[in-house]
């Protein structure tokens, strides 16, 4: 804090108090002086140590936590919070280690099949004599034959849209971000789960939008806080996930879609829906997306990454028609095109049915793996469902969440810490995610779902047990 006082007393006549404040405390967090977690001072009582006013606190404190420095949470206070690439980097892990069963990276379950699809399809693009997808670089939306297949797989998926308004895209991640860079700036309320995807909270920190959680339930998304928001702020879009929220695993009912549809139609909020996991549901009549009902409001996403092949990052964007001229010039300043390469194997596999065949391979394995965690950790289970990628875990009363973390990775064991689905305003649950993809086979899974549980109960070592008397 001395720092603080020292950044203040030596700016210069007219300098910004409140951005000298948030660059002093940035640094500090930066530099390793405030730990992640740690609360900062009160508003009203830093303001008195620092001479200076409550406002120019609370405006240092909203920009900190626009940047991602700090998360405020209402009752509690103010907390440092290291960036969710941060979070990120040390929750999933972003290399392989030989002897680590990964647990913390949600990924589908690779097999031979995956492969030889693959090796067959590598040989004979390298035979073709006319191969546009590495020539061409145009048409910014893709090429249209690729758009066209695209539309019968959306349909597969219970959408039905025109040719015009879709886009390809490097993943969903690329196109929740090319719909939100279409909607939201500085001044925009947007709305999510107060669980949600970590790439959320990260484009919140790009393109400088608010982010608030809404409530849920085990089906969802909770309509009425959804509808008490929109009616006391303005809220400019919504993100969700339907179908198999990460990390909850929830699956939002076809009355609650509707529901949803109809408030925002009220509202004239747009909803961005995440469905990269809804290949994986077996029967999607008996729930079709939210842009089902809300087609001139809605941007619908989903991709192949998380049902068909990891690697195969092409992903479909449909849009509401008068946004579609903006979100391709969007599209062509972010990234110019999706690689068309991957638009052409998306297109063979579609066309050939092998994608069909990959994701009921994808869904048998996955019920496997589900039913095996049920097993050895159902007592501890928060939220799962048979075509999940994920278990969202409660974690015993007697285990601090960052010191069980230590304990499973001491054991070669990686799951991964709520923080990075956490919006800013949401309390920190009890709660790990498990992904169900790691790569290993069944007993090796099931030896590491046991260690999980044996570690479960145990209690910690005494210095780990911040809360003995």
């Amino acid at each position: 804090m001395r720092n603080w006082k020292q950044a203040l007393l030596a700016a210069r006549t007219g300098a910004s108090k409140y951005k000298l404040l948030v660059n002093a405390i940035a640094t500090d967090i930066e530099q390793g002086n405030l730990q992640d977690g740690q609360r900062l001072p009160p508003q009203r009582l830093l303001a008195d140590q620092l001479d200076i006013s409550v406002q120019t606190v609370t405006n240092a404190y909203k920009e900190l936590e626009r940047q991602g420095w700090v998360r405020c949470e209402v009752g509690r206070g103010s907390f440092v919070s290291r960036r969710t690439s941060e979070r990120v980097a040390t929750s999933m892990l972003d290399r392989g280690e030989n002897s680590l069963l990964d647990f913390s990276t949600a990924r589908i379950v690779h097999t031979e099949t995956h492969d030889r699809y693959w090796r067959q399809t590598c040989e004979e693009l390298a035979a073709e004599h006319e191969q546009p997808w590495i020539h061409a670089c145009r048409p910014i939306a893709g090429f249209e034959h690729h758009r066209e297949v695209g539309l019968q797989w959306l349909a597969g998926l219970g959408l039905e849209v025109e040719l015009q308004d879709l886009l390809l895209t490097n993943g969903t991640s690329h196109a929740i971000f090319l719909a939100l860079a279409s909607l939201a700036g500085p001044d925009d309320l947007v709305l999510c789960e107060n669980y949600t995807d970590h790439g959320v909270i990260g484009t919140a920190q790009v393109l400088g939008f608010t982010l608030q959680g809404v409530e849920t339930d085990r089906h969802g998304l909770d309509p009425e806080h959804f509808e008490d928001l929109c009616a006391n702020e303005r809220v400019t879009a919504l993100v969700c996930t339907p179908n198999l929220n990460n990390p909850t695993s929830s699956v939002m009912p076809e009355m609650r879609r509707r529901e949803i549809a109809d408030i925002a139609r009220r509202y004239g909020v747009y909803v961005i829906e995440d469905d990269i996991y809804g290949p994986l549901l077996a029967d999607r009549r008996e729930a079709p997306p939210i842009s089902h009902y809300l087609p001139e409001l809605s941007f619908y996403c989903t991709s192949f990454t998380k049902s068909v092949l990891t690697g195969l990052r092409l992903g479909y964007l449909a849009m509401p028609r008068r946004l579609a001229l903006r979100t391709e010039s969007i599209l062509r300043v972010n990234s110019w095109m999706a690689a068309p390469l991957l638009g052409e194997v998306a297109t063979r596999w579609i066309e050939r049915g092998h994608a069909d065949e990959l994701v009921r391979l994808q869904r048998e394995l996955i019920a496997s793996r589900q039913a095996a965690v049920s097993a050895e950790l159902g007592d501890y289970l928060r939220g799962s469902h048979p075509a999940s990628l994920n278990a969202w875990l409660n974690i015993p009363g007697h285990w601090d969440l960052d010191a069980l973390q230590r304990e499973l990775r001491r054991r070669d064991i990686a799951l991964t810490l709520p923080d990075p689905f956490l919006p800013p305003g949401t309390r920190r649950p009890r709660a790990m995610r498990l992904c169900v993809g790691a790569e290993c086979d069944e007993q090796r899974l099931r030896e590491g779902l046991r260690d999980i549980r044996e570690v479960f109960e145990q209690y910690p070592e005494i210095h780990e047990f911040r809360g003995a008397r």
